[in-house]
């Protein structure tokens, strides 16, 4: 799955945003994986993240309380926990490696510092992918600034239009940066949408 794979921004930036994701194999562990993936979801919320999310029943933490996320998992699906901090992936990993629940565990964000969590609980990467950037005609994307939010959602259900909508209101004083991050984060329905680094992004574009 490469959904998380093109995150863009600063370096200072990616070190807050760690999306670690489940999944089962169609063929293999599919049956009986849903208890599994509910396990995993309750084990990552001991560790405070951001944002999960179930790509198939419901959504994201910015429609659906925690609990009720994690319940309507079912077999098959693919379940994701953002981070906003190192240590957190790093006691969530450990936590994973403990329980050993059988199913393929995929961390997405900048690779050193993923490197650096895998090795701090005994762990090595399995595989490795990298994103190769953007090719093409660049000059018809939104600008650097936008894509760092728009990125964040890898279906690319937020558009550049309506973060910079948001700018807009917030600078006017009728939106706080972290309601704004709210109401784009619910348009990322499977939950991998970093909300706490979103709010400082769009702060930031609002100074500007």
């Amino acid at each position: 799955m490469t959904h998380t794979l093109h995150r863009e921004g600063t370096i200072d930036g990616l070190k807050k945003d760690f999306v670690v994701f489940a999944m089962p194999a169609q063929g293999y562990n599919v049956p009986g994986s849903g208890l599994k993936l509910q396990r995993f979801l309750k084990l990552a919320k001991l560790f405070n993240p951001v944002n999960i999310g179930d790509n198939r029943a419901t959504g994201s933490l910015a429609q659906f309380p925690y609990d009720q996320i994690a319940e309507s998992v079912a077999d098959g699906s693919i379940v994701h926990a953002v981070f906003d901090n190192v240590q957190s992936v790093i006691g969530f990993l450990r936590k994973l490696k403990e329980e050993d629940l059988g199913i393929s565990i995929t961390v997405s964000g900048l690779l050193e510092e993923v490197r650096k969590c895998c090795k701090e609980v005994g762990l090595k990467p399995h595989t490795v992918n990298l994103s190769l950037g953007i090719y093409g005609k660049k000059e018809k994307l939104a600008s650097d600034d936008v894509r760092e939010v728009t990125t964040m959602c890898g279906h690319g259900m937020i558009g550049g239009a309506l973060v910079l909508d948001m700018v807009d209101k917030i600078k006017r004083g009728r939106i706080t940066p972290e309601k704004a991050s709210q109401e784009l984060c619910k348009l990322c329905i499977c939950g991998i949408f970093n909300p706490a680094r979103c709010a400082e992004l769009l702060e930031k574009m609002a100074k500007v």
